[in-house]
């Protein structure tokens, strides 16, 4: 698993107050094309904070609440980790700004199965942040996130963040099909 870090106000480890642990997915449909999410202005890949389950099983379980997808083939270890540090990050919990390291894992899956809005469970702030979810070219998600406007303070960060793994995305999968060629 590839590593990348975002750490712009070179804080230390030492600075930190809260770590935050994700999951998030590059889940392809038959067609090739991936899950995307919208929400309060910013694109996103599908998944959200892990809980007290394994990074699979939190993957899994925001596909089933975002997408209404149950049945999903993940990949067993993620390809690509991302170690974001921000400095004054407003945590909504404590009403206060901390310094906080959001450690996120990517997986990539398959799924057969199209988004069901029936069977998903969103949250109240989700159906209030005008969530969707479609699933979308590769090269679409990367226009699409590259052209978007919005006035959410969080785009900068979530932008650098889905065109990184699209891009490590690409590699990991050149690299993989590269791999079956040799193996021949």
């Amino acid at each position: 698993m590839k590593k990348i870090e975002f750490n712009k106000n070179l804080v230390t480890k030492e600075e930190v107050d809260r770590t935050v642990r994700k999951v998030r997915g590059i889940i392809l449909n038959k067609k090739g094309r991936a899950l995307l999410v919208k929400y309060k202005g910013i694109y996103m890949l599908p998944g959200g904070s892990i809980e007290e389950e394994n990074k699979k099983e939190a993957l899994q379980r925001e596909l089933l609440e975002e997408a209404g997808i149950d049945s999903v083939r993940l990949e067993d270890a993620p390809f690509l980790k991302l170690e974001s540090y921000d400095r004054n990050y407003y945590d909504r919990k404590l009403q206060a700004n901390i310094t906080r390291l959001t450690e996120t894992y990517f997986y990539f899956g398959e799924t057969i199965q199209n988004v069901n809005k029936e069977k998903q469970n969103l949250t109240e702030s989700e159906e209030k942040g005008d969530f969707s979810i479609s699933f979308e070219n590769l090269s679409v998600i990367e226009y699409l996130v590259e052209h978007n406007e919005t006035d959410n303070p969080k785009k900068e960060n979530f932008d650098r963040e889905i065109l990184t793994v699209l891009r490590e995305f690409k590699k990991y999968r050149e690299e993989q099909e590269r791999e079956g060629k040799e193996e021949r």
